[in-house]
Parts: structure tokens; C-alpha cells; sequence
């Protein structure tokens, strides 16, 4: 069995069986640990006692135990987490339980020191109990031993929580660093923009009616796939032509929410993986049915072209395979892009919407890395969320969802 908590940490059941081989804990250890148990429920609430008293002894465990009722319901978990411990029986459930109480003690503010202290009373009180009933006594050298080891542990568990939590300092400022001057970089290029778009309108025109002239002065000369490639040009000149006049004419508008007709989204969406596909074949299936959403049309158009080009740039077969689908949910539109491509592992399913990732981009590929961010980023600016399913080598599927009632600006 292996649970999403098992999953979480890569614990499957290889990985547990090679942890306790390394501890050397045998077949033979787990039944002698059970033969303990009998022993032990006879001392297990005068452990349970004498645990918590030693915490309630120190202010900064006593602060997390501050909550009426909180000590009884505790000692009754303690002794059935005493019972477990000498089981006998340290499979799957043993582990995802070990996980959970560790993730819960993380929550409530019970750092490695303080966790590893309380487990050094455990062992303290233990081991001079099973001592005595073995008609012996723990030689206080040895208790001093174990002592001196736990805080070997702590000491060393120090240095490395301070060492990744350094790394992880400096890996959020080289970061932000990046992205700000990535930003700034933009701003300078959207002034650019705005005198370049006005060259840019003036070319448009120019070649759309070119496209338009040639197409029909010498139609009766031309082959049709010719006369095809020139009317589709004119059609692509006078749709990016009205895109870019909607911007020059109100700048400050650029980015409202309105409705936007999402089967004509689809048509410059095909285009565009047509055109990053090259000379491979693209199989391109979307939404014909009449909807709209409410939301930035060219934020939206962006996040499905990313997500389309995305699925050509990373596809390792051919045909490339993309289905884009529509999903009606009582307060969300949801959308989904399919590929057939080599996947995501899923150690990568978070860390690909991070700014400047481009883990396994293949070599021609030369993408920035801010693709997916920027998918989020959008999405999360209409009030929706994006995510994402896959099995390795058979393809992935982004989700993103939009709301439905219109929102005053995206």
C-alpha cells in the first residue's frame, strides 16, 4: 500500500524495507520488541504521566499544552503511541502514522530540539523500567550515553535546517532579484512598444492589402493552395491589425474584462500551434460550441496559446496530439488542455509554474522558463486557479478555471 502521505515523502515500500535494513532492525527484533508489549501496559499511563509532567516543566512545550481538555485527550494518544512503539509491527501504517504526528508537531511549532528533547524523557523513563524487569539495572553510564547522543542528533539536525534555510534565503533573493529586473526590462519594452505599434499597424495594412490585390487581380493564374495562403494572410493581417489598433487606441485599457467568444479564441489558438509546430503534424481538436466567458481577451488568448505551444515544444511524437475541452461548473467555467506528450513527473508539478523553470525542455527550445507562470498569474488575476494532471509518457492536462459571474476588472 502506498498512501499520498507515503507518496509525500517517497516512502514506498522498497524505500521503508531499505530504511529499517540500514537501522538493522530484523525480523527477529520486531519480535522480541512484541514480547514487550505485556510489560509494557503496565506502565504505560505512569509514562504517559511522567512525560507530560516533564513538559509542562519547561515554558516553551507547557505554551503548546495551554488548552482545557488538550492534556487529557493527549495522554490517552501518548499511550497508544507508547503501545505502537513496541508492536512489533512497523509497516506502512506505522510509517504514514510517524509522518502524520511529525507534520502535526511541525504545525503546532514543536521545533527538532524541543521534539528530540521530549523523545530523550521517552527513552529516560523506558529503559529503567524494562531494565528492572529484566532483574537488572540501566547503568547511568549508558543513560548519560544516550543523553550525549540525542544531543548529537539536535546538534546536528541544526546545521541542517540552518544550511537549507540559508540556501533557500538566498535562492528567494537571487530570485526576486531576476524577476525584478526581468520587469523592468518589460516596462522599458512596452514604451518601445507603443511607437513600434504604430510601424507595426502601417505594415499590416500594407500587406493585408497586398495579400487582398494580388489574391484577386491574378486569381485565375494563381494555384489554389497559392491563392489559399493569401487570403489566409490578409485574414491574419486585419485580425492582429484590429488587436493592435484596440490597444493603441486605449492603452489604458488594455487588460478590461469583457465577454470574449471562446470557439474564436480556438481558431487563433490552432494557428499559433501550427506555426511553432513547423514541418510536424499537429492533430488540433477544440471548442466549436457557442460560449462566452467574462474575462481579458488577450490574457486568456495568452494562456491557452502558452499552454498550446507548451504541448508542441515538449512533444516527443508524432502526430501531435492537443484537445482543448470545456467543463460547466455551478461558479466556474473550466478549461483543459490535453497533449500526448512525454508527461511530468510528478516531483515537477509544482515547480513548473515557478518563474524561469524549464526543467526537461528539449534543446531547440529556447523559452525563458515564464510561460506557465504567467498562465497562473493571469488565471489567478480573473479569480480562477490552475492545475494540473499527468502520467509519465502518456501526456498532461492543464485545468484552469474562470468564474462566472463577471468580476470588475481581471
Amino acid at each position: 500500500m502506498h498512501t499520498e502521505l507515503l507518496q509525500k515523502y517517497g516512502l514506498d515500500q522498497e524505500a521503508r524495507q531499505r530504511r529499517k535494513d540500514f537501522l538493522g532492525i530484523t525480523a527477529a527484533d520486531e519480535q522480541a520488541i512484541a514480547r514487550l508489549r505485556g510489560q509494557f501496559s503496565q506502565f504505560a499511563e505512569r509514562l504517559a504521566e511522567g512525560f507530560y509532567r516533564h513538559l509542562l516543566a519547561y515554558p516553551e512545550t507547557a505554551e503548546l499544552l495551554d488548552e482545557p481538555g488538550l492534556l487529557a485527550r493527549l495522554k490517552e494518544a501518548q499511550m497508544a503511541y507508547f503501545h505502537e512503539l513496541v508492536s512489533g509491527d512497523y509497516g506502512h501504517e506505522y510509517f504514514e502514522k510517524r509522518l502524520r504526528i511529525g507534520e502535526i508537531h511541525n504545525a503546532v511549532g514543536l521545533e527538532p530540539n524541543w521534539y528530540l528533547g521530549a523523545y530523550n524523557q521517552y527513552v529516560q523513563l523506558t529503559f529503567p523500567f524494562f531494565a528492572e524487569q529484566g532483574g537488572g539495572q540501566m547503568p547511568p553510564e549508558l543513560l548519560a550515553l544516550i543523553k550525549v547522543i540525542f544531543l548529537d542528533i539536535d546538534l546536528a539536525l541544526q546545521t541542517y535546517f540552518a544550511a537549507h534555510t540559508e540556501k533557500i534565503r538566498q535562492h528567494n533573493e537571487e530570485l526576486e532579484h531576476a524577476v525584478g529586473m526581468y520587469f523592468q526590462a518589460e516596462l522599458k519594452a512596452q514604451q518601445y512598444a507603443k511607437l513600434a505599434g504604430h510601424e507595426i499597424r502601417g505594415a499590416l495594412q500594407a500587406i493585408s492589402a497586398v495579400c487582398e490585390t494580388i489574391a484577386e487581380d491574378y486569381a485565375d493564374e494563381l494555384p489554389p493552395e497559392a491563392r489559399e495562403a493569401l487570403q489566409s494572410a490578409h485574414r491574419r493581417c486585419l485580425n492582429t491589425h484590429q488587436i493592435v489598433e484596440s490597444i493603441l487606441a486605449q492603452p489604458d485599457k488594455a487588460g478590461e474584462p469583457t465577454w470574449v467568444d471562446v470557439p474564436h479564441l480556438m481558431h487563433e489558438v490552432a494557428a499559433r500551434a501550427e506555426q511553432h509546430a513547423g514541418e510536424r503534424s499537429v492533430e488540433f481538436s477544440g471548442i466549436s460550441d457557442p460560449l462566452r466567458v467574462w474575462g481579458d481577451p488577450i490574457g486568456l488568448r495568452e494562456v491557452f496559446a502558452n499552454l498550446v505551444s507548451n504541448a508542441v515544444h515538449y512533444s516527443d511524437k508524432s502526430p501531435i496530439r492537443i484537445a482543448v475541452a470545456y467543463t460547466s461548473r455551478p461558479e466556474e467555467h473550466v478549461f483543459s488542455v490535453a497533449d500526448n506528450g512525454p508527461g511530468i513527473p510528478p516531483e515537477l508539478r509544482e515547480r513548473i509554474f515557478e518563474p524561469f523553470f524549464r526543467g526537461g525542455a528539449p534543446a531547440p527550445h529556447r523559452g525563458r522558463g515564464l510561460g506557465l507562470h504567467f498562465v497562473r498569474t493571469i488565471i489567478s488575476r480573473h479569480g480562477g486557479h490552475v492545475w494540473v494532471e499527468s502520467v509519465p509518457g502518456e501526456g498532461a492536462r492543464f485545468h484552469f478555471s474562470v468564474p462566472k459571474e463577471p468580476t470588475p476588472r481581471a
